[in-house]
């Protein structure tokens, strides 16, 4: 009845427009708050995004601070079937309204952009052999 009601066709319709929102807010957000060198896909559908993160970040190693903040996401590697890239993550957005998903995007991108200073920061020094 739902269906022939032509209720089933507005809902889908709402559903549809309300996605399209939450994928502008992500893409938007991506751009603005992630890191030079940050790449993401841009989806046609779904409510996930796929994100790459540049050297030196490590998307595993960086989950447990961004839950601290409130946010998370599922690093590539659960989604590997051999070698994993450390850089990526899938965010979803789904269900989430696009002022939430801005202000989410907003403190991953400063964890981000201060994981990067801090590796700027500390000397990366070589293995050298030892003079006797």
């Amino acid at each position: 009845r739902f269906a022939q009601s032509g209720r089933l066709a507005e809902h889908a319709e709402r559903t549809r427009e309300r996605g399209r929102e939450r994928l502008a807010a992500a893409l938007s957000a991506c751009e603005r708050y992630f890191p030079p060198g940050t790449s993401f896909t841009r989806p046609e559908g779904g409510m996930s995004i796929w994100v790459r993160l540049p050297d030196p970040l490590d998307a595993t190693e960086l989950l447990p601070r961004a839950q601290r903040e409130g946010v998370s996401y599922v690093p590539g590697r659960h989604f590997a079937v051999g070698p994993h890239d450390s850089h990526t993550f899938r965010l979803s957005f789904g269900g989430l309204s696009p002022s939430s998903i801005d202000a989410g995007i907003a403190r991953l991108g400063r964890l981000f952009q201060e994981d990067m200073e801090r590796s700027r920061r500390t000397p990366n020094f070589e293995a050298a052999s030892a003079l006797v």
